[in-house]
């Protein structure tokens, strides 16, 4: 990762739509403010494994903002390549049993096969970030609340503005009374 910037990512399902979400909140204007999806689909190579497509399928059902977001992901499909890390050079014989969900895990062995900057996952509360962490190899793990602070670092967007996504994506995602965002939070004042 090149002074905060991710040039190379593998990124989770539960990511992608937390960063769709200011494209669909109808209080969230994307055409004056910023718009997190667009610039990590635009300032670097994005890859998914098939699992995350899946996944985002499957939410993409529900009528509500999660799967609008999830859609407007599928429908960013040029943006990101879809690669199965079970079909690389020297795969794992099954899937490893880490504990997370399905995409999630994919997700981390496709991230280490293609020894990317960083795995962008929603997982920084609890055990799992502990379990991404330790099933990485290399890649860094990038809670999606730390991608937006680090845009804010890195004079993509200004903190205050970091500081209005976090919200606007945290009210949707249950973030409000996490203790990792609210020090993301802390850092951004």
């Amino acid at each position: 990762m090149s002074q905060g910037r991710l040039r190379t990512t593998v990124a989770d399902t539960s990511a992608l739509v937390s960063l769709a979400v200011p494209r669909v909140d109808a209080d969230y204007d994307t055409e004056s403010a910023p718009d997190p999806l667009g610039y990590l689909l635009t300032s670097g190579t994005v890859t998914v494994p098939p699992t995350v497509v899946s996944e985002l399928r499957t939410i993409a059902q529900y009528d509500d903002i999660h799967g609008d977001a999830a859609g407007t992901v599928l429908s960013a499909r040029d943006h990101y390549t879809v690669d199965d890390p079970y079909e690389r050079p020297e795969p794992p014989d099954s899937r490893p049993t880490f504990g997370l969900d399905d995409g999630e895990t994919d997700g981390i062995v496709l991230a280490n096969a293609l020894d990317v900057d960083g795995f962008l996952t929603d997982e920084f509360g609890g055990t799992n970030f502990a379990l991404v962490h330790a099933a990485l190899q290399g890649p860094r793990i990038v809670p999606t609340p730390r991608l937006l602070r680090d845009y804010a670092r890195n004079d993509h967007v200004t903190d205050e503005a970091a500081r209005t996504l976090i919200t606007a994506i945290g009210t949707h995602r249950s973030w409000d009374n996490s203790p990792y965002v609210s020090q993301i939070l802390a850092r951004l004042e």
